[in-house]
């Protein structure tokens, strides 16, 4: 099990980055909102503390991913006037807060879902207006510290499911790791407006998510675990598809 722990979640770290690098900043967010981190930290946590506990971790992961926005969302506003350093931190005290929040509201998969749509219905309105290029993303240097900050995170989740309990180790699976790494790595490299490129490539991403985990906290305990996890894989891709098509659809109308 530690061995799997050690490789999963940065194997799928290193695949993101080479996909985000062969085809750009906003497809790099979209993967970035993919259950890379949260999906094998959920499979490990509903092993070792059983189905009951994933079910009730997964429903606050769908709470978590409305953090996540609201983390990218912070940054994407605060790049517009200071620099990746004040913003991360700015970005992660907005992540904190509407986490301790959201680790209050009830443990209910069709309330926390309707609150995730809805935020991500309202996303686009709140964003700034600002101009958006299309540049491939820089080189791989920071790829070692993308996949070493992965595992531990992985690690520690896991091993303090017990201290933590499951609403916490469900919204701390969503600790805006890699979203973190590609903003801040974009805002250093080509600026705000590659954040909010970024952005946007997460928040059409965080739909195929929330999907997941729905999917995920229906069945964990009521099929076996492969079962759940092609169920909610199949979901997530169909949806991911659907958001795709009707964004390419806007494009050429």
């Amino acid at each position: 099990m530690l061995l799997l722990k050690l490789i999963t979640v940065p194997l799928f770290i290193l695949l993101i980055s080479f996909v985000g690098k062969r085809w750009g900043s906003e497809i790099a967010g979209t993967l970035g909102a993919f259950p890379v981190v949260a999906g094998p930290i959920l499979i490990f946590l509903t092993l070792e503390q059983g189905a009951s506990f994933g079910a009730s971790a997964s429903i606050f992961v769908v709470y978590g991913s409305i953090s996540l926005l609201i983390f990218g969302l912070s940054y994407v506003w605060a790049c517009g006037f200071l620099s990746y350093i004040p913003c991360l931190f700015i970005s992660l005290i907005a992540w904190y807060l509407s986490a301790l929040v959201l680790s209050m509201f009830p443990q209910d998969l069709i309330f926390s879902t309707v609150l995730a749509v809805c935020f991500l219905l309202v996303i686009p309105y709140l964003l700034p207006k600002r101009n958006t290029l299309n540049h491939l993303l820089p080189g791989l240097k920071d790829l070692p510290i993308r996949m070493i900050v992965a595992m531990l995170l992985t690690i520690s989740i896991t091993s303090l499911a017990n201290q933590l309990g499951a609403i916490w180790s469900g919204i701390l699976s969503v600790f805006p790791v890699v979203t973190l790494i590609l903003i801040v790595f974009s805002h250093r490299s080509y600026g705000q407006d590659h954040v909010l490129q970024v952005f946007k490539g997460l928040s059409k991403g965080v739909y195929s998510f929330v999907t997941y985990f729905v999917i995920y906290a229906l069945c964990v305990q009521r099929l076996d675990l492969w079962q759940t996890l092609l169920a909610s894989i199949t979901g997530s891709l169909l949806v991911q598809f659907i958001i795709r098509m009707q964004f390419l659809r806007r494009q050429t109308i």
